[in-house]
């Protein structure tokens, strides 16, 4: 999916421009200063052009406190903005680097490639006018104000973004973006980096997920007509209000007189891992291991193009990986039988054989790992729904970023160790009660997805193809999708494309 919500508005303000409106001297329709267009343009003139026509910057010797005539220049294409805005002039900048990130409206009308240390005169043929921004910040966007923004003779560059700088992890590097303000670009280069490579994704859990209790004991023979088992314990593993989330060892099983009881089956899970009480002919069985938790499911890896707006570019998240589930707990031992006389209990009322211990509780499931984000896209121009004409350009990208690798999921817990039967204490003659059974270990959290490859992409549209007369295209290669649980569960590689148009992923 991609969020145009600007671009029907956009569309409907833009539709009146034709391409020969679009080709025929400077478009911005704002200036007062009554010189005809062909004056004002400096590749129509073998001179300087007039002092009148526009507002003028060195980024050198220029100063914004400065009134930006040729004579004392402005010093930042920002600060000529403002002012060309309120004297409904031109900008005409040096062929030199200027290095901010620039928003410029409708009706603009920007002019490099001119020797500042030369009276002015036009060198853009051979010589450009840089135009740069911090990593990961678009030097040139559109937004707002009416009319074509027309600009000749510049060299717009998106810098790369390094991966050791991780804290622009999946940062782009978009060197024009518009909101719907049409565009015209004649002899220039717009040039877009590498964008950044995606986040790894980052485990849920540092340590491994919380460990089962151990069992209690059964109760001595001899203490009771019937003698209760090792009482059932717990290991809280969700909310409290959320049962099916926690692990229970099975109760030890109860010990009697003519015989003893069995134990209960831990859960959760559906194993009958109870131990049985003894009976005339058969001993107590001791409880049995709980089974082991299911690992989580992995995440999804992630898939789509993603997101554009005027400040940049977001990727598809990928899938957090799911938590494992509990370990079964451990079954409750067996009773065993008691009886009075000689080297049994010494009071038929009190007679009763050992119980049983209590299953240990399992471990819990460990949490899922985190997606890993999407690579950093580089883009040339995403252009929008807006009308744009490129006369004489060279497009180029860089390599889109790799998308991070799915978090590694947390270990699931141990599970605890299964209680021991009671004792039969100088009851010689009994047979002694049965342990209960271990609890299973909690199941892995889920590897997270793969992050999406980042795109490269000389131009992004939606609505209107771009019209690219005698047009260059460099492209780079797109990122390649992070790593999943397996291949199934990689991120997508990026797109590469030299148009891509936006509103195939709306399903339009």
């Amino acid at each position: 999916m991609v969020l145009v919500g600007f671009m029907a508005a956009a569309a409907a303000a833009t539709s009146g421009c034709t391409s020969d409106e679009m080709g025929n001297g400077a478009l911005g329709g704002h200036t007062g200063d009554g010189l005809p267009d062909e004056a004002c343009v400096p590749s129509l003139n073998a001179e300087a052009v007039d002092r009148s026509c526009g507002v003028w910057v060195h980024a050198r010797r220029g100063n914004d406190g400065n009134a930006g005539t040729s004579g004392a220049p402005l010093k930042t294409i920002t600060k000529a903005l403002d002012v060309a805005r309120a004297k409904g002039k031109r900008i005409y900048l040096c062929a030199q680097e200027f290095e901010e990130s620039v928003l410029v409206p409708g009706g603009t009308e920007i002019y490099g490639g001119l020797d500042c240390e030369n009276g002015w005169r036009w060198i853009g043929e051979s010589q450009k006018t840089v135009i740069t921004a911090p990593e990961g910040e678009t030097p040139l966007s559109f937004h707002g104000g009416s009319g074509v923004a027309v600009l000749e003779d510049l060299h717009v560059i998106a810098k790369s973004i390094l991966p050791s700088h991780t804290g622009l992890a999946g940062r782009s590097s978009i060197a024009v973006n518009t909101s719907g303000i049409p565009l015209y670009f004649r002899r220039s280069i717009i040039e877009a980096g590498d964008g950044a490579p995606g986040a790894q994704g980052e485990a849920f859990g540092d340590d491994r997920a919380a460990s089962g209790v151990s069992g209690n004991f059964g109760n001595p023979a001899c203490t009771s007509a019937t003698v209760l088992g090792g009482t059932a314990v717990s290991n809280t593993c969700g909310t409290p209000d959320e049962r099916a989330d926690d692990s229970r060892g099975g109760d030890g099983g109860l010990g009697g007189i003519e015989a003893g009881a069995d134990g209960t089956r831990g859960g959760p899970g559906e194993a009958m891992n109870h131990g049985r009480g003894e009976s005339e002919t058969a001993r107590c069985t001791a409880g049995k291991d709980g089974t082991n938790g299911e690992d989580g499911r992995p995440g999804a890896g992630a898939t789509g193009f993603g997101w554009l707006f005027l400040d940049g570019y977001t990727g598809p998240l990928a899938g957090d990986g799911g938590p494992g589930k509990p370990g079964q707990g451990g079954g409750g031992g067996g009773g065993a039988k008691g009886g009075a006389g000689e080297l049994m209990c010494p009071f038929a009322s009190s007679a009763g054989g050992p119980g049983g211990g209590s299953g240990g509780a399992g471990g819990c499931g460990g949490l899922g790992g985190k997606g890993g984000g999407a690579g950093g896209a580089s883009i040339a121009v995403f252009a929008g729904s807006a009308t744009a004409h490129f006369d004489d350009v060279v497009l180029k990208t860089g390599r889109g970023g790799d998308g991070g690798d799915g978090g590694e999921g947390q270990e699931g817990g141990a599970g605890g160790q299964g209680g021991p039967g009671g004792i039969l204490s100088k009851a010689t003659g009994l047979n002694p009660a049965c342990s209960g059974g271990r609890g299973g270990k909690g199941g892995m959290g889920g590897k997270g997805g793969g992050g999406l490859g980042g795109h490269s992409i000389a131009v992004a549209f939606a609505v209107r193809s771009p019209d690219l007369a005698n047009t260059t295209i460099e492209l780079g290669e797109a990122g390649v999708g992070g790593i999943g649980a397996s291949p199934a569960y990689n991120g997508a590689d990026g797109v590469t494309a030299e148009i891509y148009d936006i509103e195939q992923d709306l399903g339009r």
